[in-house]
């Protein structure tokens, strides 16, 4: 049988195929691109459907921009930096205002010469060059203008009495009005004090020796020591004019000033007691009556310890803390003695202390200075709602924050758990009458204007000159031309 190969027998489809080649491809065609050919019409409607959506979202946002009466364009922009500027010249016009309206406070005293006043009274800054006679003249000068404060207060100069206990009060000597027969032996008559009130003698020399400095002082720390003695004089003006009214000693609204302290000795650790401590708990496992001593007197390390002082050169180094408050054990951090004047001198508005690094930083502080305050005081409890009115009202911005009554000691002197009215404080038959006194601390601050500066609101020099009405006002855009006010035709292709 004969063998016929592969080859010729698919030769003449081969053939054919060269032949037909053309035809038969072109009937494939369409079999592959018509699926293709759907597919891309499928995905491409989508697309035209997302593009449609888009342009549908432009329109609106169009239309919501064109129903805006000014909408932001070059016009927009000049009136904001208009406004932005005026803003800027009344926040400025404010602050000589409120700079002004303390210039009755900021009265340097007399006994430092003409010249001293004449030339330094506006002018002297923490960075002026302040000549060595009148740093010394200061620092000659400012004891006897520290010891001007217990006159102005209207009680008895005790700065230089170092024979008063350190602890407690030494009762006031015996009034007439209150002497009964057979108090006093006969043909004595009892020594009648000039004063309706007392100011604790400890606290007194301890605000004495804050001004008590054995070299002149550098210009910081005289603005810095001035601002104090304003203070403290404010204070006690207030005190003198609730007691002006009384009688003597028995009628007066204030018994007798424990404490008055501003600046740094004022300062809290734990201002407001935010972190706790300001409530004495009764502990269940101590005896009945027993109190549980409260955080702020927790040793170090325990939560709610007392943070430490930072530094400052006229009250002694900090307590537990590293330098400028930094925790304990950090390294050390060179300070300028300046710098460390104004640790913990004034506190922000939340009531926290701020060191010299924190007071340059912080913003709110730019304007003014709020310095902290405590007073306590023994008082009639009818006249509590008189001082806090009468310290509301005075001319410089006195915000009182904290007012305790009878706290950390009732009458006789132990712990109290909480008010006691209508109960005679301790103090010896001098005390007998007044059958209202209550012990008050009143915490708070003194808000100090500072010098206004064009470049605090980020004005250049010499833009604060222009009156905040002159040519600072907003100004209306004018009207959109009749292009600009066209709407906008879009077409679309679909």
């Amino acid at each position: 049988m004969a063998k016929i190969s592969a080859s010729a027998q698919i030769r003449p489809w081969l053939d054919l195929l060269r032949k037909h080649h053309f035809w038969l491809l072109a009937s494939l065609v369409p079999l592959v691109l018509l699926p293709l050919l759907f597919l891309a019409r499928e995905t491409l409607t989508s697309q035209i459907g997302e593009v449609r959506r888009q342009i549908d979202g432009h329109i609106t946002s169009l239309k919501a921009i064109r129903e805006i009466p000014q909408h932001p364009n070059d016009f927009w922009s000049n009136d904001i930096d208009t406004s932005t500027m005026r803003v800027k010249r009344e926040t400025l016009a404010e602050w000589k205002k409120f700079w002004v309206s303390q210039q009755p406070l900021r009265v340097w005293p007399e006994v430092l010469g003409d010249d001293f006043v004449k030339k330094y009274a506006t002018t002297l800054k923490p960075d002026t060059k302040l000549p060595p006679q009148y740093r010394e003249r200061y620092q000659n000068m400012v004891r006897t203008l520290v010891r001007e404060l217990p006159a102005r207060m209207g009680v008895e100069d005790r700065m230089g009495d170092a024979s008063e206990p350190q602890q407690g009060r030494s009762p006031p000597p015996p009034r007439p009005e209150l002497m009964r027969p057979g108090m006093m032996p006969d043909g004595v008559t009892p020594e009648v004090s000039p004063y309706l009130s007392s100011w604790s003698g400890e606290n007194q020399q301890r605000i004495y020796a804050s001004f008590n400095w054995d070299k002149a002082p550098t210009p910081a720390k005289v603005l810095l020591a001035q601002e104090e003695l304003w203070v403290y004089g404010l204070l006690c003006d207030a005190v003198a004019a609730l007691n002006k009214s009384a009688t003597g000693p028995h009628n007066a609204a204030i018994a007798s000033v424990d404490e008055l302290s501003v600046g740094y000795p004022a300062a809290e650790d734990n201002p407001g007691g935010v972190s706790g401590g300001r409530v004495t708990r009764v502990s269940a496992s101590l005896t009945p009556g027993a109190m549980e001593p409260p955080p702020e007197m927790a040793p170090p390390g325990i939560e709610g310890a007392a943070v430490g002082r930072p530094p400052n050169p006229r009250f002694g180094g900090g307590q537990n803390s590293g330098p400028m408050g930094a925790p304990p054990g950090e390294a050390a951090v060179a300070v300028e003695p300046d710098e460390q004047l104004r640790n913990w001198i004034y506190v922000n508005f939340q009531g926290k202390p701020l060191n010299a690094a924190e007071l340059a930083a912080a913003v709110d502080s730019q304007m003014v200075h709020l310095m902290p305050f405590v007073l306590r005081v023994v008082i009639d409890q009818r006249q509590i709602d008189p001082l806090l009115v009468a310290l509301a009202t005075t001319s410089i911005p006195i915000d009182v924050r904290q007012v305790r009554i009878n706290a950390g000691g009732g009458a006789s002197g132990g712990p109290s758990m909480g008010p006691t009215f209508a109960e005679p404080v301790a103090g010896g038959p001098a005390n007998a009458s007044r059958l209202y006194d209550v012990n008050l601390e009143l915490r708070g601050t003194v808000g100090l204007a500072t010098q206004p500066t064009e470049a605090a609101v980020g004005l250049e020099p010499g833009q604060g000159d222009v009156p905040a009405s002159d040519g600072a006002g907003e100004k209306s855009a004018p009207p959109p031309k009749a292009a600009m006010s066209s709407p906008v035709a879009l077409r679309r292709t679909a």
